[in-house]
Order: structure tokens, then C-alpha cells, then sequence
């Protein structure tokens, strides 16, 4: 059943790679966008090159980040459409980058005790199997590695009158910015699994604290995502409807 699922979520990603790789083109030409990632990644990683795993990467956002502030970074994503248009970005860079489709949670192409960090962006609250796949992170892991979660509550709360009002805007200014109305994405229909999801059940991140310390990480740092919660920034306005954001770091 899970393997159903998965393939379900894995092949709605794919249909909507494109759209994905548009929001994508749109931050790596913002330069106050790259300017906070990178930053950002500096302050968690260090300045140090490190061998690091990019999981979910999409089209490759945080991959050209962690390869721009050369690091070894190796990449994957279940979803074909998203590799390919990764590859496609990745070689627009000239980055000497590894990215291949595989299972975020089984991740089953990477030796254990060999990673310095896994960075994961908008990706726990798709895995089918957030314990199991926080196991097998840590030990994937170096001897004090650590895992790096960019994440939401995403869809709770959707009968919320902050929902509905920021949804409101948000349907606004991409009609504004886009001149026509945001196109339904296949990941956002009923039917195709993400329903069956067990991160969209719990309340966030302090459900991923509790993962984590049952997985054996030594010690789990919950910080809200200043940047992405803020209004002072366009992505509040236009994608704050779908919850709010959380930055969660977890040590082997």
C-alpha cells in the first residue's frame, strides 16, 4: 500500500515539475532570495566543504546553493520530472553535481556512517514514512552529522479564516504577477495520496522533535523560519496560506 502511495506522490510531482521549475528560475534570479539561502546554508554548514545530501531537491534549488558554496553535493528526488529538470539546471551551472531518482525514505544507493549533513526543503511532510526515513537518515551520518529540515505545517488549519484570508491575497497577486489564475496543481487534487500522508495529521514541527529524538539523534533545535514567515517578503504573501514555516536541525 505504501508502495502505491508513493508511486501516487512521486508521479503528481513529476506532472507539476514544470511549475516548480518556473518558482525556481524566479528565486535564482532574486538576489536577495539567493543572498538569504546562502547565508543561511553558511550558518548551518559552516564554511568548511562538506559531503552533503540534498534529498527532495526538486529542480535543484538547494543544490545549486550547496554547490555554489562548494560543497560535495549529491542529490535525489522520487520524482522523474523533478531530476530531469534538476539535470537541466544543474548543467545551465556547469556544477559537478551526482543526482539520481531514488526513494527519499530508503535512500537505499548511500552507504551508512558517509555523509556529513542531509538537507531536506519542503520535503518531510511528503515522505510516507517519516519515522523509518529519519532512522536511515542518521545513520547515514557521519559521526556528528547532522540533518537540516526546511518545513511547514502545511495543510492544517485550511477551514481557518487566516487560510482563507491569505489565500485570498495570495490568488491576488499571482493573478496580478502572472496576468491569469493560479493553475490547480496535480499534487493538490483529491485522490492521489498525499491525503494518506502522516505529517498532515500532527502538528508541526513539534511532531518532527519527537521523531527525531526516538530515532537517537542526539539533540533536535526547532527555530521559526524568520525569512519565509515574515511579511516583509512577496513569498509570505504568496505562499504563507499553506502554513507556517520552521527550520528544524537534528544531530547524530
Amino acid at each position: 500500500m505504501l508502495g502505491t502511495v508513493f508511486e501516487q506522490i512521486e508521479k503528481a510531482w513529476s506532472a507539476d515539475a514544470g511549475g516548480y521549475d518556473q518558482v525556481i528560475q524566479k528565486q535564482l534570479s532574486n538576489e536577495k532570495d539567493v543572498n538569504h539561502w546562502q547565508d543561511e546554508l553558511r550558518l548551518v554548514l559552516g564554511e568548511k566543504p562538506l559531503h552533503v545530501l540534498d534529498v527532495g531537491c526538486g529542480p535543484g534549488f538547494f543544490t545549486i546553493m550547496l554547490a555554489r558554496l562548494k560543497h560535495n553535493v549529491t542529490s535525489v528526488d522520487g520524482a522523474e520530472g523533478m531530476v530531469e529538470r534538476a539535470r537541466i539546471n544543474i548543467k545551465k551551472e556547469a556544477l559537478n553535481t551526482k543526482i539520481y531518482k531514488g526513494d527519499a525514505v530508503l535512500l537505499d544507493k548511500e552507504k551508512e556512517d558517509s555523509l556529513d549533513a542531509i538537507i531536506s526543503h519542503d520535503v518531510v511532510w511528503t515522505l510516507y514514512d517519516p519515522e523509518k526515513a529519519f532512522i536511515r537518515w542518521k545513520n547515514l551520518l557521519k559521526a556528528g552529522g547532522k540533518i537540516v529540515i526546511y518545513d511547514g505545517d502545511y495543510r492544517r488549519d485550511q477551514s481557518s479564516l487566516r487560510y482563507y484570508v491569505l489565500k485570498l491575497i495570495s490568488d491576488l497577486i499571482n493573478l496580478f504577477m502572472e496576468g491569469k489564475s493560479r493553475k490547480k496543481k496535480q499534487h493538490n487534487s483529491p485522490g492521489n495520496g498525499f491525503e494518506q500522508l502522516p505529517m498532515i495529521r500532527h502538528k508541526r514541527p513539534q511532531y518532527d522533535q519527537e521523531l527525531l529524538l526516538k530515532a537517537g539523534f542526539s539533540k533536535v533545535e526547532v527555530t521559526k523560519d524568520r525569512f519565509r514567515n515574515s511579511p516583509l517578503h512577496l513569498e509570505f504573501w504568496r505562499y504563507g496560506y499553506q502554513g507556517k514555516r520552521f527550520r528544524v536541525i537534528a544531530y547524530k
